[in-house]
């Protein structure tokens, strides 16, 4: 699904679908656009890297922010890995129409491919706007921007968001629901930010007034670190006893509504990331959970929230044991998938061990015993494999792949690549090249 929607949009068949719903849509779209259809096609790969580290760093436990920033710096996006950091997240949902949603899935698609298309264009017209998408929700569309001091910087993610609907409307013929979180600072406080941002979407989505939500001091002070680690500790050990005293001193009475709702909103946030990070086979109650955000917007009363969130932190507990406390081989596989996901970043198996309650001297083994080699063989393996598919992109410089891949020079990468594959990086492009030409490709 991501590499279709990062393909370069089929303008000419998309027309064809929406029925002719303007002369300007139609002469506007391929005479402006074509330019960045070409630019897209060149870097689909660097965008898709992008795009999926973004949605990792909004939804997905951290290895520790020091690994998060050097990734950054790697993929291009020095700018949000910034010491003086300030930014808002935002999110746009594009809506169909009825007569479209009962029309065929192939329009849909292309309607949503459009959309997305669309908001990348409009936001690499602003600085510091990065735009990313989650796969399994492809009317969805998120933002991180930054924000800097000055005039000229004022209500910058409010005036792109207006701009970006303007666009929508005018070429898609397609209206939208948005949502604007509060400014925070720093990367630590990047989940709060995103988590605002979805209540805003949230309340717009139910008709509700929905400004920019919560301040960063506010956010801050009402969920901090030392909270995230007591309600972590008490899912994965898991400790319900404990994760209901931690809510009740979270969730008291005396919190705002729009407070209340964030909280448990960020939970549901924590909760779908430790269950991605337990689950095995299948991402069923990952998405169970992570979709229950509107229901939590909707529950109507403090009990109907506090309810829903003990349902969802049981299920996540089972998982958890089903996991934690099985023969043991079911955790290192839990470990091998999280290395899967995460093998361009700089991976320590001591931090693996203590992310999953493992002993640091028995992991290297046990891992070997499972996946049959080490750990750093492993990751090696990963990372040579992704270095072969971004090497076949000819457009790609080569002194760019190895950062892309997760190394952090090319005199390492040649090495490890060379010792994997038997052929320096610079031979296997051309012999890629070359049997394509013999195919006729």
């Amino acid at each position: 699904m991501r590499d279709y929607l990062l393909r370069p949009a089929a303008y000419e068949e998309l027309h064809e679908l929406l029925g002719n719903p303007g002369q300007e849509f139609g002469q506007k779209v391929p005479n402006q656009r074509a330019p960045d259809h070409e630019f897209l096609s060149k870097n689909d790969q660097i965008q898709l890297l992008r795009e999926s580290f973004l949605l990792q760093m909004v939804r997905d436990e951290w290895p520790n922010l020091p690994v998060v920033r050097e990734r950054l710096q790697q993929l291009g996006l020095a700018p949000l890995a910034a010491d003086d950091l300030r930014l808002q997240c935002a999110a746009v949902e594009v809506r169909m129409p009825a007569e479209i949603m009962s029309d065929r899935q192939e329009r849909r698609n292309l309607l949503n491919l459009a959309f997305h298309k669309l908001c990348r264009e409009t936001s690499s017209d602003w600085k510091g706007i990065y735009p990313f998408a989650d796969a399994a929700d492809s009317a969805m569309m998120y933002f991180l921007v930054i924000l800097k001091p000055g005039a000229e910087h004022a209500r910058k993610t409010r005036r792109f968001i207006e701009q970006l609907n303007r666009s929508i409307a005018s070429e898609l013929k397609l209206e939208c629901v948005s949502g604007i979180g509060g400014e925070v600072k720093g990367l630590k406080r990047l989940k709060n930010g995103y988590t605002s941002c979805m209540l805003s979407w949230s309340l717009s989505s139910s008709g509700k007034k929905a400004d920019e939500c919560c301040s960063d001091l506010e956010l801050s002070q009402a969920f901090t670190p030392e909270i995230e680690r007591k309600l972590k500790r008490a899912v994965e050990n898991p400790d319900m006893h404990g994760l209901r005293q931690q809510l009740d001193i979270m969730l008291n009475n005396g919190r705002d509504t729009t407070v209340f709702t964030f909280l448990a909103l960020r939970l549901v946030l924590l909760l779908a990331s430790i269950a991605k990070k337990f689950e095995l086979g299948s991402s069923s109650l990952q998405r169970y959970v992570w979709n229950s955000r509107m229901s939590i917007v909707h529950a109507g009363s403090p009990e109907g929230v506090r309810s829903l969130l003990d349902e969802l932190a049981q299920l996540v507990m089972e998982e958890v044991k089903k996991v934690r406390f099985s023969d043991g081989w079911h955790l290192i596989e839990a470990v091998r998938k999280y290395a899967g996901e995460n093998f361009c970043c700089r991976l320590e198996l001591s931090s693996l061990a203590e992310l999953f309650y493992l002993n640091e001297a028995d992991l290297p083994r046990q891992f070997k015993q499972h996946v049959g080699i080490t750990f750093s063989d492993y990751i090696t393996k990963l990372r040579i494999t992704k270095a072969e598919q971004l090497l076949q992109q000819n457009e790609l410089k080569a002194g760019d792949i190895p950062r892309l891949a997760g190394y952090s020079g090319f005199g390492s990468f040649s090495t490890a690549f060379k010792k994997y594959s038997g052929i320096s990086p610079k031979e296997y492009r051309e012999r890629f090249v070359q049997g394509r030409a013999a195919r006729g490709c």
